[in-house]
């Protein structure tokens, strides 16, 4: 008789044990993915979600096209499940970079996030087309003053050189040729610092009243520069152009006393305070 109670007692022991794992398991297995559940649902709630793009500081750049591009990037879902327009995990890193590689033509984009409308800001800064950069196939691209070279311009170097009229684009007249090689865009012509002493043989040129058309950097150790007194060629590694630029001009007043209708065929300035010139 008590052999036989034992037994019913550690059945119903064994019983209540079971159902204590199984309920258990469920615990474990369960509210974790309730939780997840309930994340997801909390994560797609609308008024986390991203409402519109306002892009300012826009010129030459679409801001409708911006816009697009920002939908775009945050329509569909991560894993599946977590949406890509939630604003508090919409990435402004990740937004500016896809932004900076679709438009060649901006230059910065700051990104702040207004959590209270769920409205994204956007504020462009483009690069400024300074001069142009033209290929040996008549090919122009915009290039900024620094030397990079960004977007292709909508005419050849003959209708810009051809024509009298003011150019929104370029603020200057002058072209840069060479010294790239396959697609131009997003590479350097040259450095800056190489850059700025270029422009400084054009600013010296123009302040005694010649101006310089175009710079053909043609190899290590020569470029040209063409001018309406003729082509003066020079080193475009050298450090500083003030001195070869002012022996220059040294030998166009000099020619020029003699004969004031003189024109250059070149002038070589490469050679230290040696110059090599040929009259047309």
């Amino acid at each position: 008789m008590h052999s036989n109670k034992y037994k019913k007692s550690s059945s119903i022991i064994a019983k209540r044990n079971k159902v204590r794992r199984i309920f258990g398991l469920v615990l474990k297995i369960g509210l974790p993915v309730i939780f997840l559940v309930g994340i997801a649902f909390l994560l797609r709630a609308d008024f986390l979600q991203v409402k519109n793009f306002n892009v300012v500081g826009e010129e030459s750049v679409s801001a409708k096209d911006i816009q697009k591009l920002a939908a775009g990037f945050v329509s569909g879902s991560n894993f599946f499940v977590i949406p890509k327009s939630n604003i508090f995990l919409l990435s402004k890193d990740k937004l500016a970079a896809a932004v900076l590689a679709k438009f060649s033509r901006v230059e910065k984009v700051d990104i702040n996030k207004n959590f209270f409308n769920g409205s994204v800001n956007l504020a462009v800064k483009e690069r400024q087309a300074d001069y142009l950069w033209c290929s040996g196939d008549d090919t122009c691209f915009f290039m900024t003053k620094d030397g990079l070279v960004f977007e292709k311009a909508g005419f050849t170097a003959s209708d810009f050189l051809a024509s009298s009229a003011t150019w929104a684009e370029p603020a200057n007249k002058l072209i840069f040729e060479g010294n790239l090689a396959g697609n131009p865009l997003m590479k350097n012509f040259t450095i800056s610092e190489r850059m700025q002493n270029y422009l400084k043989l054009v600013k010296i040129f123009k302040d005694a009243g010649y101006e310089i058309i175009s710079i053909n950097i043609e190899s290590v150790d020569k470029a040209i520069a063409k001018s309406n007194i003729g082509d003066i060629i020079f080193n475009p590694e050298e450090v500083d152009l003030s001195l070869a630029t002012q022996n220059a001009l040294l030998l166009i007043n000099e020619v020029r006393s003699r004969n004031s209708s003189a024109e250059f065929n070149y002038i070589d300035t490469r050679f230290d305070n040696k110059l090599f010139y040929k009259l047309l």
